[in-house]
């Protein structure tokens, strides 16, 4: 029981939203005395709740899953029986054994929204009566904690992440690593699966809402608050379950792109771009946004990679704005242009 208090006290502590993960699987694993534990994720995909099996806890080995680029092959939640006897309940349920005799005793995750998650554990015996009030209070625990996690993680007044934690997403998502170990969770191996195609590089994207302080100088800030809460709304709609998307200050925004082939990396902002400039701001006039954009490798520096993308965003700004630009194009151009000026000096200076 003192590890266990100890191991909860490292749950609070934590700010670090997967080690909460790890950790919460763990301490309910060791309440129950599961063989197995499950943390499943609600995504929201095409109009349907799918399920993403974000950690598996089995031999003392975790494995963390990212929600894939493409959730269509995600299975639905009313594909899975218990689950969705689970999420109509909003309690607690405890499935029929298998063959073996095993069980699943299966919790859900709730935030004000309604259900958006489960821990699933596999079971010999049915808990007791007091194991499943201590598991229910040892959720409601881990469930207050993510609500405080959100809260400071993203902006109050779009919803998406803020520019707070931006640097330690990137951190996160750039190297295909495991997370850092903590001294409760004590895994012989902790293994993240790597992207669907690790072959190609995450990208970075900032984009800026063109001549903002017009619209909050014509119509008032709590006009320019809705604009910038609509931004994010065609943000979420336009991009991938899977990409990362920020409120970085202001009008800018920041989206952290999935492994994506760099053919296809300009038309998905280009895209955006122009949902943008054809959406209807509720009278606030016309809205474009600019927008530059890099590769980021998985050793790169957060630093380096913004400021490659923010060169790109400015170069979008000085061409006229509302375009999309590359940092590798602008890198081209230079190289270019250098070349082509050097070809045209005469002779005589180049030997001079």
């Amino acid at each position: 029981m003192i590890s266990f208090v100890h191991s909860l006290a490292d749950l609070t502590s934590l700010r670090d939203r997967e080690e909460v993960e790890l950790i919460m699987t763990r301490l309910l694993g060791d309440l129950l005395g599961a063989s197995a534990v499950k943390l499943w994720s609600l995504i929201s995909h095409s109009h349907r709740l799918r399920l993403h099996e974000r950690v598996l806890l089995a031999d003392r080995i975790a494995t963390i899953s990212d929600v894939p680029a493409d959730p269509a092959n995600l299975p639905t939640l009313e594909s899975a029986r218990e689950l969705s006897a689970c999420y109509r309940r909003r309690a607690p349920f405890s499935a029929r054994p298998d063959a073996e005799g095993r069980r699943r005793q299966i919790f859900p995750v709730t935030n004000a929204k309604g259900v958006v998650g489960f821990l699933d554990a596999c079971v010999a015996t049915t808990p007791r009566r007091d194991q499943q009030e201590l598991a229910a209070g040892l959720i409601r625990i881990y469930q207050n904690h993510l609500s405080l996690l959100d809260d400071s993680e993203k902006d109050e007044l779009t919803g998406l992440l803020n520019r707070k934690t931006f640097d330690a997403a990137f951190g996160r998502l750039t190297p295909i690593e495991a997370p850092r170990r903590t001294s409760a969770l004590q895994f012989e191996r902790i293994d993240r699966r790597r992207p669907a195609d690790p072959a190609q590089p995450r990208w970075l994207a900032i984009m800026d809402i063109d001549f903002f302080k017009r619209v909050n100088d014509r119509f008032g800030h709590a006009r320019g608050d809705e604009v910038l809460a609509a931004m994010a709304r065609l943000m979420r709609d336009s991009f991938r379950e899977s990409d990362r998307l920020f409120r970085c200050g202001g009008e800018e925004f920041v989206v952290i792109l999935e492994p994506t082939d760099a053919r296809y990396v300009a038309r998905i902002l280009e895209r955006f771009r122009r949902l943008v400039e054809t959406h209807d701001f509720a009278g606030s006039g016309p809205i474009t946004v600019s927008m530059g954009y890099t590769s980021v490798a998985a050793d790169d520096d957060c630093a380096a990679a913004f400021r490659r993308a923010d060169e790109a965003l400015y170069a979008a700004k000085r061409r006229g704005r509302n375009q999309v630009i590359s940092h590798e194009e602008l890198a081209n151009e230079v190289f270019a242009a250098a070349a082509a000026s050097q070809a045209a000096r005469p002779a005589a200076l180049i030997d001079a």
